[in-house]
Protein backbone atom coordinates (compact mmCIF):
# COMPACT_ATOMS: atom_id res chain seq x y z
CA UNK A 1 0.00 0.00 0.00
CA UNK A 2 1.26 3.39 -0.94
CA UNK A 3 1.22 6.05 1.75
CA UNK A 4 0.82 9.69 0.84
CA UNK A 5 2.57 12.00 3.27
CA UNK A 6 1.75 15.64 3.93
CA UNK A 7 4.23 18.52 3.74
CA UNK A 8 4.09 18.75 7.53
CA UNK A 9 5.09 15.10 7.86
CA UNK A 10 7.97 15.66 5.44
CA UNK A 11 9.10 18.72 7.41
CA UNK A 12 9.18 16.76 10.65
CA UNK A 13 10.97 13.88 8.96
CA UNK A 14 13.58 16.26 7.56
CA UNK A 15 14.14 17.55 11.10
CA UNK A 16 14.61 14.00 12.37
CA UNK A 17 16.85 13.15 9.42
CA UNK A 18 19.11 16.16 9.97
CA UNK A 19 19.47 15.23 13.63
CA UNK A 20 20.44 11.67 12.68
CA UNK A 21 22.86 12.88 9.99
CA UNK A 22 24.75 14.84 12.66
CA UNK A 23 26.13 11.51 13.86
CA UNK A 24 27.45 10.51 10.41
CA UNK A 25 31.12 10.88 9.66
CA UNK A 26 32.21 13.79 7.50
CA UNK A 27 33.34 11.41 4.74
CA UNK A 28 29.87 9.82 4.67
CA UNK A 29 28.14 13.21 4.59
CA UNK A 30 30.31 14.17 1.61
CA UNK A 31 28.67 11.33 -0.37
CA UNK A 32 25.30 13.07 -0.14
CA UNK A 33 24.93 15.90 -2.67
CA UNK A 34 24.81 19.39 -1.17
CA UNK A 35 21.52 20.23 -2.87
CA UNK A 36 19.86 17.29 -1.10
CA UNK A 37 21.19 18.35 2.30
CA UNK A 38 20.24 21.96 1.57
CA UNK A 39 16.68 20.92 0.78
CA UNK A 40 16.44 19.00 4.05
CA UNK A 41 17.70 22.01 6.01
CA UNK A 42 15.50 24.48 4.12
CA UNK A 43 12.30 22.43 4.47
CA UNK A 44 12.71 21.16 8.02
CA UNK A 45 10.24 22.02 10.77
CA UNK A 46 12.06 24.48 13.05
CA UNK A 47 9.44 24.21 15.79
CA UNK A 48 9.72 20.41 16.03
CA UNK A 49 12.21 19.16 18.62
CA UNK A 50 13.78 15.78 18.08
CA UNK A 51 16.71 14.23 19.86
CA UNK A 52 18.53 11.18 18.61
CA UNK A 53 20.50 8.79 20.78
CA UNK A 54 23.19 7.03 18.71
CA UNK A 55 23.53 4.34 21.38
CA UNK A 56 20.02 3.07 20.69
CA UNK A 57 18.70 1.38 17.57
CA UNK A 58 16.41 3.43 15.33
CA UNK A 59 13.53 1.04 16.04
CA UNK A 60 13.89 1.76 19.75
CA UNK A 61 13.45 5.50 19.22
CA UNK A 62 10.51 7.60 18.10
CA UNK A 63 11.71 7.95 14.50
CA UNK A 64 8.85 8.21 12.05
CA UNK A 65 8.29 5.70 9.26
CA UNK A 66 8.89 8.43 6.68
CA UNK A 67 12.28 9.24 8.22
CA UNK A 68 13.20 5.57 8.04
CA UNK A 69 12.19 5.52 4.37
CA UNK A 70 14.28 8.64 3.68
CA UNK A 71 17.29 7.07 5.43
CA UNK A 72 16.87 3.89 3.42
CA UNK A 73 16.73 5.90 0.19
CA UNK A 74 19.89 7.80 1.16
CA UNK A 75 21.63 4.51 1.87
CA UNK A 76 20.56 2.95 -1.42
CA UNK A 77 21.49 6.00 -3.51
CA UNK A 78 24.71 7.15 -1.89
CA UNK A 79 26.20 4.50 0.39
CA UNK A 80 25.38 1.07 -1.02
CA UNK A 81 27.75 -0.48 -3.55
CA UNK A 82 26.50 -1.83 -6.88
CA UNK A 83 25.98 -5.36 -5.55
CA UNK A 84 23.86 -4.12 -2.66
CA UNK A 85 21.87 -1.85 -4.96
CA UNK A 86 21.22 -4.75 -7.34
CA UNK A 87 20.22 -7.00 -4.44
CA UNK A 88 17.80 -4.37 -3.11
CA UNK A 89 16.28 -3.80 -6.56
CA UNK A 90 15.75 -7.54 -7.00
CA UNK A 91 14.20 -7.80 -3.54
CA UNK A 92 11.85 -4.93 -4.37
CA UNK A 93 10.87 -6.57 -7.65
CA UNK A 94 10.13 -9.84 -5.85
CA UNK A 95 8.00 -8.09 -3.24
CA UNK A 96 6.12 -6.10 -5.88
CA UNK A 97 5.47 -9.20 -7.97
CA UNK A 98 4.23 -11.04 -4.87
CA UNK A 99 1.87 -8.16 -4.07
CA UNK A 100 0.70 -8.08 -7.68
CA UNK A 101 0.09 -11.84 -7.63
CA UNK A 102 -1.95 -11.50 -4.43
CA UNK A 103 -4.01 -8.74 -6.02
CA UNK A 104 -4.61 -10.86 -9.13
CA UNK A 105 -5.79 -13.75 -6.98
CA UNK A 106 -7.98 -11.50 -4.88
CA UNK A 107 -9.55 -9.75 -7.84
CA UNK A 108 -9.67 -12.74 -10.20
CA UNK A 109 -12.96 -12.59 -12.10
CA UNK A 110 -13.77 -16.25 -11.56
CA UNK A 111 -13.10 -15.97 -7.85
CA UNK A 112 -15.33 -12.91 -7.57
CA UNK A 113 -18.15 -14.58 -9.50
CA UNK A 114 -17.82 -17.78 -7.47
CA UNK A 115 -18.00 -15.78 -4.24
CA UNK A 116 -21.06 -13.93 -5.50
CA UNK A 117 -22.64 -17.18 -6.67
CA UNK A 118 -22.02 -18.78 -3.27
CA UNK A 119 -23.38 -15.73 -1.53
CA UNK A 120 -26.46 -15.74 -3.77
CA UNK A 121 -27.13 -19.45 -3.27
CA UNK A 122 -26.60 -19.18 0.48
CA UNK A 123 -29.03 -16.27 0.83
CA UNK A 124 -31.59 -17.65 -1.65
CA UNK A 125 -32.27 -21.04 -0.12
CA UNK A 126 -35.97 -20.41 0.35
CA UNK A 127 -37.07 -23.64 -1.31
CA UNK A 128 -36.56 -22.59 -4.93
CA UNK A 129 -33.96 -24.85 -6.45
CA UNK A 130 -34.09 -23.72 -10.06
CA UNK A 131 -35.64 -21.03 -12.12
CA UNK A 132 -37.02 -21.54 -15.59
CA UNK A 133 -37.62 -18.81 -18.09
CA UNK A 134 -40.81 -19.11 -20.08
CA UNK A 135 -40.55 -17.09 -23.26
CA UNK A 136 -43.44 -14.84 -24.13
CA UNK A 137 -44.53 -16.32 -27.45
CA UNK A 138 -46.92 -13.54 -28.31
CA UNK A 139 -44.26 -10.94 -27.77
CA UNK A 140 -41.83 -12.94 -29.91
CA UNK A 141 -44.39 -13.23 -32.71
CA UNK A 142 -45.06 -9.50 -32.56
CA UNK A 143 -41.36 -8.75 -32.90
CA UNK A 144 -40.97 -11.09 -35.86
CA UNK A 145 -44.03 -9.60 -37.53
CA UNK A 146 -42.66 -6.09 -36.92
CA UNK A 147 -39.33 -7.02 -38.51
CA UNK A 148 -41.11 -8.39 -41.59
CA UNK A 149 -43.05 -5.15 -41.88
CA UNK A 150 -39.78 -3.20 -41.68
CA UNK A 151 -38.33 -5.28 -44.50
CA UNK A 152 -41.23 -4.41 -46.79
CA UNK A 153 -41.32 -0.81 -45.59
CA UNK A 154 -44.86 -1.12 -44.35
CA UNK A 155 -44.23 0.74 -41.13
Amino acid sequence: MVNIYTNEEYSKSYTELIEILKYFSKSDLMKIPKNVLTRYIRDKDNSYNFSYNPDLDIDEQSVSKLTQILLANLYIKYFADENEQEYIKNKDKEELSLIEKQKQEEYNIETIFNKRKEKFTNTNNSGITSLTVVPDKENLLKRVFYKIKQLFHLT
